[in-house]
């Protein structure tokens, strides 16, 4: 499996959203101080949790810390640090929601953000999708393993590698090895025309996505794919013969108590008023605030974060046996499956009974992501309206591991490792990675070693210890080690091994 390509795709997007100009000033007026009590506007404050709040928003490290050098500061600091202009997020523990908050401003005139706005949560539609998809099963209403075909009536598959051995299901769509068309969707401008369900799957216009084709032989491999949701969407509404908004509010949001969640497409008028609107990594505005998708199931979910709160919480009552929601059987079905460390669209970290389900979304705009722990009911959501929110995320969740004692989501602890100039530049060069058909380049840059990637993006690496020629890369966490001497000088990144193949 080719790895390098997307690492690389990975590095490009979190080198715009991690470091591309973090300003230390404020984006906008911060609406409260981590110290204060929680907004009244629909936050959470339980008995006792004041203490468990402060102990996570006022310790935030970055995703890299340099032992002896970094110090921790508060959530308000690092969302100034990061350019995301708010953030809302709710903390679940031992089974109950124990506090929620918000901070920052949900428009550029620095109107509040509150706990009853909501935010585009991106891919965890997905995961929402599967979980109502799962209660339909549960009650005999839909099959899982059946061929996709006996479920479509406006759309039928094009021939590709599906056969009746191995055919397209809702169960392999659901978790990303059905084999179909991979990636997401980048959504629409407020006041477009939208296309149908079945013009996205098509590729038609207006759609701007690729149309659907099954790429690969179904349940060989774990690709993910937003297309396949919207197969799926298209199939559930077939089979009910209902919007799947509609579908989705009977069957997840409203018994789940997700109050505010809403996946009507466009968002209507009468909630416009409650949306935080979404920034780009510079910090403007999304033009219109929003972008539009149709693409429901794979994309098109509103909430706060209590309302994911909410969901996590019916989950592990469901998997406890006391949930009205969700049987104890789908919750051993939503586990019993897993494929390369994921089930079902959530990738699962940690081991023993410190195994958390996790799932991230994002859309133009916004940052999202949930994590919980399915036996205890620990858990968080953490949502944010700016394309820079996913490291922040990471480091709201480390600092609840670390107040928790949770073994995982934790930063990455180095030693800095004093380096000669000399030294530097015997490792520069251009490298070549020829399973994968790339280059990086490796130059000096102000006495710092950089990376220099194919589109252009420029990492600046520190030295650190470890077993031999090791560096890092403080915003993003991205390691590189080189090997060998100077006539085969060698570097290893994103689990591959790259060649020198010209000196600097």
């Amino acid at each position: 499996m080719n790895k390098f390509v997307p690492c690389v795709f990975a590095a490009s997007v979190c080198l715009v959203g991690c470091a591309a100009e973090r300003a230390q000033t404020r984006p906008h007026d911060i609406a409260q101080s981590v110290r204060d009590e929680p907004e009244a506007i629909g936050c959470v404050d339980t008995e006792g949790a004041r203490s468990r709040r402060e102990a996570v928003l006022t310790q935030l490290l970055p995703n890299v810390v340099f032992e002896g050098e970094t110090p921790s500061t508060d959530l308000v600091a690092r969302m100034a640090a990061h350019r995301v202009p708010a953030v809302s997020v709710a903390v679940i523990r031992d089974g109950r929601l124990d506090w929620s908050a918000a901070f920052g401003s949900a428009r550029p005139d620095a109107t509040p953000v509150g706990c009853a706005h909501v935010f585009q949560a991106g891919s965890i539609a997905k995961p929402v999708t599967v979980l109502a998809a799962l209660r339909m099963a549960a009650q005999g209403l839909i099959d899982l393993d059946a061929d996709i075909e006996h479920s479509l009536e406006r759309f039928h598959m094009p021939e590709g590698q599906q056969s009746t051995a191995h055919p397209v299901t809702l169960r392999n769509l659901f978790m990303h090895t059905a084999g179909v068309t991979p990636g997401g969707y980048e959504g629409y401008a407020r006041g477009d025309v939208l296309p149908s369900d079945v013009q996205t799957l098509r590729g038609e216009a207006p759609s701007n996505a690729r149309k659907i084709e099954v790429l690969a032989t179904p349940d060989a491999a774990l690709v993910y794919s937003g297309a396949g949701y919207t197969l799926a969407e298209v199939a559930l509404e077939d089979l009910f013969d209902q919007p799947f908004d509609r579908l989705m509010r009977d069957w997840i949001l409203k018994p789940a108590g997700m109050t505010h969640a809403e996946f009507a497409v466009p968002l209507p008028e009468t909630r416009w008023d409650e949306v935080a609107h979404g920034f780009d990594a510079t910090g403007n505005e999304i033009a219109g605030g929003w972008r539009v998708h149709p693409e429901q199931a794979a994309a098109g979910l509103w909430a706060t974060a209590i309302d994911l709160a909410h969901w996590l919480l019916e989950m592990h009552r469901g998997q406890r046996g006391d949930s009205a929601v969700f049987s104890a059987g789908s919750m051993r079905e939503l586990m019993a499956r897993p494929f390369d460390g994921h089930a079902y669209g959530f990738r699962l970290v940690g081991e023993g009974d410190q195994v958390f389900l996790t799932h991230n979304g994002g859309t133009a705009g916004y940052r999202a992501s949930v994590i919980l722990n399915l036996a205890s009911g620990d858990g968080a959501v953490f949502l944010s309206n700016s394309d820079n929110g996913i490291d922040l995320a990471r480091e709201f969740f480390a600092a609840l591991a670390r107040a928790n004692d949770w073994p995982v989501f934790r930063e990455r602890r180095v030693t800095r490792r004093p380096v000669r100039l000399e030294e530097l530049a015997a490792l520069t060069g251009d490298y070549a990675f020829d399973e994968q058909g790339w280059k990086v380049s490796v130059t000096i840059d102000g006495g710092v070693l950089t990376l220099v990637f194919p589109n252009g993006d420029r990492y600046a690496m520190s030295a650190i210890a470890g077993d031999g020629l090791d560096f890092i890369h403080a915003a993003t966490g991205v390691q590189t080690r080189f090997g060998g001497d100077d006539r085969h000088r060698e570097i290893e990144l994103y689990e591959q091994t790259g060649r020198r193949i010209a000196t600097k």
